[in-house]
């Protein structure tokens, strides 16, 4: 039998967990509805460098988003969070860092947002990311970026969240996964209902295809 160490604290202390996730909740929405631009919201690995190229793109994305009167959107860590951020700040919008408290790699103290704040349970965090945003750009990324990926693309394909753009930047990258996708569940085992579930979802490689998506909705 498993020992659910961890998973104890919340449901053994359910009025704390609940009006953790309240907190939560109200303080990530209070954030958001100050925000009087719109939104896209960037995800992607934690571990890009600052002289890795994604990294260079992602800055320049946000930035030139910025221009046009977006507020960026981040998880609040390195990598290419931390530049998304940065072309906002340089762009000189709001540059907003949803952190993930219990992560603690992704931690930085860096004076780039206009707002900030650190969010103990990952399912909030997620939902407040994506709530309020009119894009949703994903870089390349391990199991936290597939993770957040097909929860949005879930909730878009089942009607119960609004259809936004899903942006995979990097054709190369994200083919293989998305060519299985296609030819197993889809074609092969019937288990997608429709090609248009993956049409949810854009791949793109230039800065300028970014941006045309975006604005077109």
């Amino acid at each position: 039998m498993a020992k659910l160490h961890k998973n104890k604290q919340y449901y053994n202390k359910t009025d704390w967990t609940i009006e953790k996730v309240q907190e939560e909740i109200n303080n990530g929405l209070d954030i958001l509805n100050k925000i009087d631009k719109p939104i896209v919201t960037f995800f992607g690995s934690h571990m890009v460098e600052k002289d890795h190229n994604y990294y260079s793109h992602c800055k320049k994305v946000a930035f030139e988003l910025g221009k046009e009167g977006y507020a960026i959107l981040s998880g609040g860590g390195p990598g290419i969070m931390h530049a998304a951020n940065s072309g906002a700040t340089d762009a000189g919008v709001s540059s907003i860092g949803f952190k993930a408290s219990l992560l603690t790699k992704e931690r930085i103290d860096d004076p780039i947002f206009t707002d900030e704040y650190s969010f103990h349970f990952l399912f909030v965090r997620r939902f407040i990311m994506s709530i309020k945003s009119e894009a949703l750009i994903f870089y390349p990324g391990g199991y936290g970026t597939l993770n957040e990926i097909f929860e949005y693309a879930v909730l878009m394909q089942t009607g119960i969240a609004d259809k936004v753009p899903i942006i995979c930047v990097n054709k190369d990258y994200w083919k293989g996964l998305f060519l299985w996708l296609e030819d197993n569940p889809l074609k092969e085992e019937f288990l997608i209902n429709d090609v248009k579930d993956l049409e949810l979802l854009y791949f793109v490689d230039s800065v300028e295809e970014i941006l045309d998506i975006v604005k077109e909705g």
